[in-house]
Protein backbone atom coordinates (compact mmCIF):
# COMPACT_ATOMS: atom_id res chain seq x y z
CA UNK A 1 0.00 0.00 0.00
CA UNK A 2 1.10 3.58 -0.59
CA UNK A 3 3.32 5.03 2.23
CA UNK A 4 2.43 8.76 3.25
CA UNK A 5 5.29 11.12 3.72
CA UNK A 6 6.31 14.84 4.44
CA UNK A 7 6.65 15.22 0.38
CA UNK A 8 4.03 13.62 -0.97
CA UNK A 9 2.97 9.61 -1.43
CA UNK A 10 5.38 7.59 -2.48
CA UNK A 11 4.78 4.36 -4.90
CA UNK A 12 7.30 1.20 -5.48
CA UNK A 13 8.30 1.58 -9.65
CA UNK A 14 7.01 -1.53 -11.16
CA UNK A 15 9.42 -4.66 -12.41
CA UNK A 16 8.53 -3.52 -16.08
CA UNK A 17 9.26 0.08 -15.77
CA UNK A 18 12.68 -0.77 -13.86
CA UNK A 19 13.50 -2.72 -16.98
CA UNK A 20 12.81 -0.15 -19.18
CA UNK A 21 14.80 2.35 -16.99
CA UNK A 22 17.70 -0.37 -17.66
CA UNK A 23 17.66 -0.85 -21.27
CA UNK A 24 17.35 3.14 -21.76
CA UNK A 25 20.43 3.87 -19.77
CA UNK A 26 22.09 1.08 -21.40
CA UNK A 27 21.32 2.86 -25.26
CA UNK A 28 22.64 6.08 -24.07
CA UNK A 29 26.30 4.37 -23.15
CA UNK A 30 26.73 2.18 -26.28
CA UNK A 31 25.62 5.87 -28.35
CA UNK A 32 28.10 7.91 -25.93
CA UNK A 33 30.99 5.30 -26.87
CA UNK A 34 30.07 5.33 -30.70
CA UNK A 35 30.63 9.34 -29.97
CA UNK A 36 33.83 8.53 -28.74
CA UNK A 37 33.05 9.77 -25.31
CA UNK A 38 32.55 13.61 -23.87
CA UNK A 39 34.87 15.92 -25.58
CA UNK A 40 35.98 13.59 -28.40
CA UNK A 41 36.40 15.21 -31.86
CA UNK A 42 36.96 13.57 -35.40
CA UNK A 43 40.38 13.77 -37.22
CA UNK A 44 40.38 13.90 -40.89
CA UNK A 45 41.81 11.72 -42.97
CA UNK A 46 45.76 12.13 -43.54
CA UNK A 47 46.62 13.09 -46.60
CA UNK A 48 49.89 12.43 -48.53
CA UNK A 49 51.26 15.54 -50.42
CA UNK A 50 51.89 14.72 -54.53
CA UNK A 51 55.58 14.55 -54.82
CA UNK A 52 56.84 17.18 -56.99
CA UNK A 53 59.23 16.70 -60.12
CA UNK A 54 61.98 19.35 -60.46
CA UNK A 55 61.61 21.20 -64.10
CA UNK A 56 64.73 19.98 -66.14
CA UNK A 57 68.00 22.51 -67.09
CA UNK A 58 66.80 23.94 -70.51
CA UNK A 59 69.40 22.69 -73.41
CA UNK A 60 72.09 24.75 -74.09
CA UNK A 61 71.29 26.59 -77.40
CA UNK A 62 74.21 27.68 -79.55
CA UNK A 63 75.02 31.34 -80.18
CA UNK A 64 78.24 31.45 -82.04
CA UNK A 65 81.54 29.98 -83.36
CA UNK A 66 84.78 31.06 -82.48
CA UNK A 67 88.61 30.18 -84.50
CA UNK A 68 91.71 30.33 -82.93
CA UNK A 69 95.04 29.02 -83.87
CA UNK A 70 93.87 25.30 -82.10
CA UNK A 71 89.98 24.66 -82.85
CA UNK A 72 86.80 26.05 -84.32
CA UNK A 73 84.39 25.68 -81.12
CA UNK A 74 81.13 26.47 -80.60
CA UNK A 75 80.03 28.65 -77.74
CA UNK A 76 76.11 29.33 -76.22
CA UNK A 77 74.61 33.06 -75.39
CA UNK A 78 77.19 33.05 -72.02
CA UNK A 79 80.22 32.34 -73.77
CA UNK A 80 80.47 28.45 -72.65
CA UNK A 81 81.81 25.89 -74.90
CA UNK A 82 79.01 23.83 -76.70
CA UNK A 83 81.74 21.81 -79.06
CA UNK A 84 85.02 22.20 -80.07
CA UNK A 85 86.97 20.52 -83.14
CA UNK A 86 90.83 21.02 -83.48
CA UNK A 87 92.95 20.59 -86.78
CA UNK A 88 94.27 17.01 -86.34
CA UNK A 89 90.95 15.03 -85.75
CA UNK A 90 89.41 13.39 -88.70
CA UNK A 91 87.49 15.88 -91.00
CA UNK A 92 84.84 13.48 -91.00
CA UNK A 93 84.49 13.95 -87.67
CA UNK A 94 84.52 18.22 -87.35
CA UNK A 95 81.77 18.42 -90.62
CA UNK A 96 79.43 15.79 -88.59
CA UNK A 97 80.05 18.00 -85.07
CA UNK A 98 79.33 21.14 -86.81
CA UNK A 99 76.39 20.20 -88.82
CA UNK A 100 74.65 19.32 -85.82
CA UNK A 101 74.56 23.18 -85.39
CA UNK A 102 75.34 24.40 -88.79
CA UNK A 103 73.05 22.84 -90.32
CA UNK A 104 75.04 20.28 -93.89
CA UNK A 105 77.31 21.68 -95.69
CA UNK A 106 77.86 22.61 -99.37
CA UNK A 107 80.49 20.23 -100.09
CA UNK A 108 82.38 20.97 -103.47
CA UNK A 109 86.31 19.71 -104.73
CA UNK A 110 89.08 21.90 -104.78
CA UNK A 111 91.62 22.13 -107.47
CA UNK A 112 94.59 23.35 -104.95
CA UNK A 113 97.13 25.35 -106.15
CA UNK A 114 100.58 26.38 -106.56
CA UNK A 115 101.13 26.24 -102.53
CA UNK A 116 98.00 24.10 -101.36
CA UNK A 117 97.63 20.29 -102.62
CA UNK A 118 93.62 19.75 -103.92
CA UNK A 119 90.96 18.52 -101.47
CA UNK A 120 87.42 19.21 -100.40
CA UNK A 121 85.84 22.58 -99.46
CA UNK A 122 82.96 22.00 -97.01
CA UNK A 123 81.23 25.38 -96.66
CA UNK A 124 78.17 27.19 -94.13
CA UNK A 125 77.58 30.19 -95.48
CA UNK A 126 80.89 32.48 -94.77
CA UNK A 127 82.51 29.49 -92.81
CA UNK A 128 84.50 26.87 -94.79
CA UNK A 129 86.31 23.96 -93.68
CA UNK A 130 89.14 22.80 -96.57
CA UNK A 131 89.99 19.15 -95.95
CA UNK A 132 93.43 18.76 -98.05
CA UNK A 133 94.22 15.16 -99.71
CA UNK A 134 97.35 14.95 -97.39
CA UNK A 135 96.44 13.73 -93.54
CA UNK A 136 97.74 16.09 -91.66
CA UNK A 137 100.77 14.81 -88.89
CA UNK A 138 100.46 16.88 -86.04
CA UNK A 139 101.73 19.38 -84.45
CA UNK A 140 102.60 21.28 -87.67
CA UNK A 141 100.57 19.64 -90.30
CA UNK A 142 96.95 20.23 -90.03
CA UNK A 143 94.39 17.53 -91.80
CA UNK A 144 91.99 20.55 -92.27
CA UNK A 145 92.17 24.36 -92.20
CA UNK A 146 89.48 26.97 -91.97
CA UNK A 147 88.24 30.32 -93.90
CA UNK A 148 86.15 32.91 -92.56
CA UNK A 149 84.73 34.92 -95.71
CA UNK A 150 81.94 36.28 -94.08
CA UNK A 151 80.24 37.22 -90.66
CA UNK A 152 78.16 34.34 -90.25
CA UNK A 153 78.34 30.59 -90.44
CA UNK A 154 75.33 29.68 -91.80
CA UNK A 155 72.68 31.16 -89.04
CA UNK A 156 75.76 31.80 -86.32
CA UNK A 157 78.19 34.89 -85.97
CA UNK A 158 81.62 33.61 -86.91
CA UNK A 159 85.16 35.27 -86.26
CA UNK A 160 88.00 35.03 -83.28
CA UNK A 161 87.31 34.00 -79.98
CA UNK A 162 87.26 36.45 -77.16
CA UNK A 163 90.78 38.08 -76.22
CA UNK A 164 91.87 36.83 -80.08
CA UNK A 165 92.82 40.15 -81.68
CA UNK A 166 90.83 42.47 -79.53
CA UNK A 167 88.95 41.94 -76.23
CA UNK A 168 85.79 40.91 -78.24
CA UNK A 169 87.43 39.04 -80.93
CA UNK A 170 87.40 40.43 -84.36
CA UNK A 171 84.89 39.17 -87.25
CA UNK A 172 84.98 39.92 -91.46
CA UNK A 173 83.76 43.37 -92.05
CA UNK A 174 85.60 44.85 -88.95
CA UNK A 175 88.19 47.94 -89.22
CA UNK A 176 91.84 46.64 -89.08
CA UNK A 177 92.30 49.58 -86.57
CA UNK A 178 89.80 46.65 -84.30
CA UNK A 179 92.96 44.71 -84.39
CA UNK A 180 94.46 45.59 -80.64
CA UNK A 181 95.82 42.55 -78.91
CA UNK A 182 99.10 40.63 -80.25
CA UNK A 183 98.79 41.60 -83.37
CA UNK A 184 101.91 40.78 -86.23
CA UNK A 185 101.54 42.95 -89.21
CA UNK A 186 103.49 42.61 -92.01
CA UNK A 187 104.17 45.84 -94.47
CA UNK A 188 101.23 45.95 -97.21
CA UNK A 189 101.74 44.34 -100.55
CA UNK A 190 99.93 44.54 -103.87
CA UNK A 191 98.30 41.48 -104.82
CA UNK A 192 99.38 40.86 -108.45
CA UNK A 193 96.32 38.41 -108.91
CA UNK A 194 93.79 40.97 -107.93
CA UNK A 195 96.05 44.59 -107.99
CA UNK A 196 94.65 44.91 -104.64
CA UNK A 197 96.52 45.94 -101.39
CA UNK A 198 96.54 43.65 -98.50
CA UNK A 199 97.82 43.76 -95.28
CA UNK A 200 98.38 40.40 -93.76
CA UNK A 201 98.53 40.21 -89.81
CA UNK A 202 98.63 37.50 -87.54
CA UNK A 203 96.82 37.16 -83.76
CA UNK A 204 96.68 34.74 -81.38
CA UNK A 205 99.81 33.24 -81.72
CA UNK A 206 100.79 29.81 -80.09
CA UNK A 207 104.06 28.35 -79.86
CA UNK A 208 104.86 24.83 -80.67
CA UNK A 209 107.19 22.68 -79.76
CA UNK A 210 110.59 22.91 -80.84
CA UNK A 211 111.40 21.34 -84.21
CA UNK A 212 114.96 19.58 -84.23
CA UNK A 213 115.20 20.30 -88.17
CA UNK A 214 114.42 23.73 -87.76
CA UNK A 215 116.74 26.12 -85.30
CA UNK A 216 113.49 28.60 -86.03
CA UNK A 217 111.02 29.35 -82.96
CA UNK A 218 107.51 27.54 -85.21
CA UNK A 219 104.34 29.36 -84.28
CA UNK A 220 100.83 28.83 -85.30
CA UNK A 221 98.26 31.71 -85.41
CA UNK A 222 95.29 33.37 -86.63
CA UNK A 223 95.83 35.37 -90.64
CA UNK A 224 93.80 38.27 -90.86
CA UNK A 225 93.12 39.97 -94.33
CA UNK A 226 92.38 43.26 -94.60
CA UNK A 227 91.97 45.50 -97.85
CA UNK A 228 92.69 48.97 -98.65
CA UNK A 229 90.14 49.73 -100.98
CA UNK A 230 87.70 48.33 -98.77
CA UNK A 231 88.96 49.22 -95.04
CA UNK A 232 88.18 46.28 -93.72
CA UNK A 233 88.82 42.67 -92.77
CA UNK A 234 87.91 40.64 -95.69
CA UNK A 235 89.31 36.97 -94.17
CA UNK A 236 90.47 35.01 -91.30
CA UNK A 237 92.16 31.54 -91.68
CA UNK A 238 93.62 29.45 -89.19
CA UNK A 239 95.65 27.95 -88.48
CA UNK A 240 98.71 29.97 -89.88
CA UNK A 241 102.11 28.99 -89.81
CA UNK A 242 105.50 30.82 -89.45
CA UNK A 243 107.32 28.49 -91.08
CA UNK A 244 106.75 26.25 -94.34
CA UNK A 245 106.20 27.18 -98.31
Amino acid sequence: MPVGSACGTFRPMSKRRAAALVLSLAAIGVLAACAGGPGATSSPPATSAAPTTPAPDPEPVAASVAISAEAITVLDADGATLASFDYFQPTTEVVAGLTEYLGAPVDSPNPGGIESPPGVDHEWGGLRLFDSDTPGTPPENPNHYVFVDGPMAGSLPVGTAAGIGSAAGVAVGDAPSELTIGVETSPPYTDPTTGRTVTVSRIGIVTLPANPTDPMPHNIGVMVLSYDDSGVIERLSAPSANFGV
